[in-house]
């Protein structure tokens, strides 16, 4: 019998996908106007900027960074074009604005029944074996009106896990390096590192322009292309909350555009 289920748990894992969606932000223009609405989207896809479902509007908030804290906007979920519609109003755009999501992930668990949302607890007083319980965070930033005097788009918002420009996007050129700052609970941080620009492939989920690795919280990115880029990193294996999962992960996202 335990063989058995050991078999079914082994056969859910691989029927699990690998790669939880990826939260990314998108307006339809790139150029912000002090006191006028602008409006933007939060998107959540497995290819870069390619929508591909809406999110839970409980567990998100998404709005523009006043004073280096998220002022939160409305959020309106929008179906048929599979994201979800914010607006805001800038103050002041004489230097780079700064946009952000936040998702509160749902704990997923593997479980002999399959992919299960909810908590470990919760989920085996209904009966079921769960083998892995994880929860999934995940963290975006945009940065608009970007100038070559500006000093804003460096700015550390205390996300979990965050990327900080150390390049002024608006200095970014084709075929140059761009150098991020990346920080883990406020330390550096250490890991894998990806890249890619609006438009590099739409056909293949999970496919980046770059791949690089940063040591002591900073990565260096080669620009390849003008247009949107995204720059992603992810942190797993963090503690768990007992009974409710076993592990945390993190997802952060940063993008800005090269002209």
């Amino acid at each position: 019998m335990k063989r058995i289920i050991s078999v079914i748990l082994l056969l859910t894992i691989a029927a699990v996908p690998a790669f939880p969606h990826e939260l990314t932000i998108k307006a339809k223009s790139s150029e912000m106007k002090a006191g006028e609405p602008f409006n933007a989207t939060v998107q959540s896809a497995h290819r870069f900027i390619v929508p591909e479902e809406v999110e839970v509007l409980e567990r998100v908030k998404a709005g523009i960074i006043e004073d280096g804290k998220l002022t939160e906007s409305k959020l309106t979920g929008n179906d048929s074009e599979l994201c979800i519609d914010f607006t805001v109003t800038p103050k002041d755009t004489s230097g780079s604005v700064m946009l952000a999501a936040i998702k509160d992930g749902e704990t997923w668990c593997v479980t002999n029944e399959g992919g299960k949302s909810g908590a470990r607890k919760d989920l085996e007083a209904n009966g079921l074996k769960v083998l892995t319980a994880t929860k999934n965070d995940k963290y975006a930033k945009a940065l608009y009106n970007t100038s070559h005097d500006d000093k804003k788009y460096s700015q550390v918002i205390g996300h979990p896990l965050e990327i900080i420009p150390i390049t002024n996007p608006a200095d970014a050129k084709t075929g140059e390096y761009f150098h991020v700052r990346i920080l883990l609970n406020g330390q550096p941080y250490t890991g894998p590192v990806w890249a890619t620009y609006d438009g590099f492939v739409t056909e293949y989920e999970n496919t980046y322009a770059y791949y690089t690795e940063a040591e002591n919280g900073e990565a260096h990115i080669k620009i390849t292309s003008p247009g949107w880029w995204g720059i992603r990193a992810f942190q797993g294996g963090l503690p768990g909350i007992e009974g409710d999962y076993d592990a945390l992960t993190l997802r952060a996202f940063l993008l800005f555009e090269v002209k």
